[in-house]
């Protein structure tokens, strides 16, 4: 059985099959149908699936490109404050055009950034009903609450997969640099819940003669 029209009219069964002359699976890019059950990947049959596929609902997508979704960790979707720029809708709807099933969004460009628990949630508030592919959250290391560890943690706790932070102006004003002790500090927070955390090492030396900054300037030093 063939169903036209879009995947999504899948959805409301358990289980079944989409297929293309060009699925991306098992090192190779080939004919080959994808079995889906209650949402998961079941089994992947290579070359020519349709003695496979019996009594099951199928969608097959010609020459279409079927594939894993990719995962783009630095995205900027700017709601609240700044949709003009990008928003949820239209970020999510073209990185599900781009084959790319999860963004992570930086905590700056949005307006307030997003360096709070209070703002992580007029974040969450502002994608509902908006999003095309899954969404995760960076939250911001700033000065503000690097030296307030339980800042910091009902930051963490309220969900962002870690952090990120400027050594050198962001050019957004809510989100100033950090020095190396807010670095420090922050560390000390984020190494109790085992979260990464993302520098712009751009550091302003705190030295002026050229003498002086030989050293700075070694990436091997």
């Amino acid at each position: 059985q063939s169903l036209g029209g879009e995947g999504c009219s899948l959805l409301p069964h358990g289980h079944f099959w989409i297929a293309s002359q060009r699925v991306v699976a098992l090192g190779r890019v080939g004919p080959a149908a994808v079995e889906v059950k209650e949402g998961l990947i079941n089994a992947i049959a290579v070359g020519d699936y349709r003695s496979f596929v019996l009594r099951r609902p199928l969608v097959d997508y010609g020459d279409a490109v079927i594939m894993p979704g990719l995962i783009d960790v630095h995205a900027h979707l700017d709601e609240p404050g700044r949709a003009e720029w990008e928003g949820f809708s239209t970020g999510t709807r073209a990185a599900a055009a781009g084959g790319i099933t999860t963004l992570v969004d930086m905590p700056l460009n949005s307006f307030p950034s997003t360096v709070s628990e209070e703002t992580l949630k007029l974040k969450v508030d502002a994608a509902r009903d908006k999003l095309y592919v899954d969404v995760g959250f960076w939250g911001g290391l700033v000065p503000e609450n690097a030296l307030n560890p339980s800042k910091l943690e009902s930051l963490l706790n309220a969900g962002v997969l870690g952090l990120k932070s400027f050594m050198c102006p962001s050019g957004i004003n809510d989100f100033p640099m950090t020095n190396s002790s807010h670095i420090e500090e922050g560390l000390v927070t984020l190494a109790k819940y085992k979260r990464p955390l993302l520098i712009h090492a751009e550091r302003i030396p705190d030295v002026s003669s050229d003498e002086e900054l030989d050293g700075e300037l070694d990436p091997r030093s």
